[in-house]
């Protein structure tokens, strides 16, 4: 198959655009619920129906409103909303339900509300039952070989819980609570590559921001995905090289612009990494408007706002 770097995004990206077409929009959000907290008027997540089956909900804690498609959580201040979401998402782990996250990760990351407030923390294994805008950091690595860039990409392990063996950026992570992006990398870049932090603190280079909804959850599953990742790139100078440091990453391979092209269209690697790669070879004019009739609206879609709203109008789902 040619390479189409709109085709890659698609393949990521295909929640509905409510613009274009509301009433394709209202159709979609049928199988899912807004993840709504008392005293906020706007969701802080999408929750899709098959996911509520494996949560254990309080009624203390919780409340379902079938009409409206609404989860709400009840908890006064920033310590009772982080105690109650720690709790729902233990028993949904304990449950051992095929919709229920299978991980309790001991990593709490931010949640914050649309004007900004930072409401609770919430482990990482409550990412995609509950659909909230998440914050990672993504670093592509390369080295000069006479003029030539090539890229150190990295193979998962085979023991990974999610897309095993696929290919991916050269590090990446998930951004925790009161972390910021930069230390991130820091902390994976030794973890993952086990390369000195004093070398990439010197070394790396910030490059923006990409954001995108996904439909799925990090296991393929049915759910969404509000997604930010900040992104930065790095020269291997002098003969260095990543080692994996951790049973995350299988072994680092050298490739060539053609071979991580001729990788993205054949699906090797994790999907969403396409946007990552994407980013890179836009800002450095690889992928330009006179190479690719679809420019403009791949750049646009590498940076979607995340308003989150509540779609008025939806049919009662009486099978939930």
């Amino acid at each position: 198959m040619p390479f189409s770097s709109l085709a890659l995004i698609r393949a990521v990206d295909g929640w509905p655009d409510y613009l274009g077409d509301p009433a394709s929009y209202r159709l979609w959000m049928r199988d899912y619920y807004y993840f709504m907290i008392d005293g906020y008027p706007k969701p802080f997540g999408y929750v899709h129906r098959t996911i509520l089956d494996g949560l254990r909900l309080s009624q203390r804690n919780w409340t379902i409103n079938k009409e409206r498609r609404t989860l709400t959580m009840i908890g006064g201040s920033f310590e009772k909303r982080t105690q109650v979401m720690r709790e729902t998402l233990l028993q949904a782990v304990e449950n051992k339900a095929t919709t229920s996250p299978q991980k309790f990760y001991e990593e709490a990351l931010q949640v914050v509300s649309s004007e900004g407030e930072h409401v609770l923390d919430m482990d990482r294994s409550g990412l995609d039952p509950f659909g909230v805008t998440s914050y990672s950091a993504h670093m592509i690595g390369f080295v000069k070989e006479k003029g030539v860039i090539k890229f150190w990409v990295p193979e998962r392990s085979s023991t990974k819980p999610t897309v095993p063996n696929k290919l991916d950026s050269t590090v990446a992570g998930v951004v925790r609570s009161a972390e910021r992006p930069i230390d991130c990398m820091l902390r994976k870049v030794a973890a993952e590559a086990s390369v000195t932090a004093e070398y990439t603190k010197a070394n790396i280079v910030p490059c923006g921001t990409i954001s995108y909804q996904m439909s799925i959850t990090s296991a393929g599953k049915p759910g969404c995905q509000h997604i930010i990742s900040y992104l930065y790139e790095m020269e291997f100078k002098g003969g260095l090289i990543p080692r994996p440091g951790n049973d995350e990453v299988g072994k680092f391979t050298l490739m060539t612009q053609k071979e991580v092209l001729t990788a993205l269209t054949n699906g090797e690697f994790v999907a969403n990494r396409a946007m990552v790669w994407l980013a890179y070879f836009i800002r450095h004019g690889i992928l330009t408007p006179e190479n690719d009739s679809n420019f403009v609206e791949v750049c646009q879609r590498l940076h979607k706002r995340h308003d989150m709203f509540i779609a008025e109008g939806l049919p009662v789902d009486e099978g939930v």
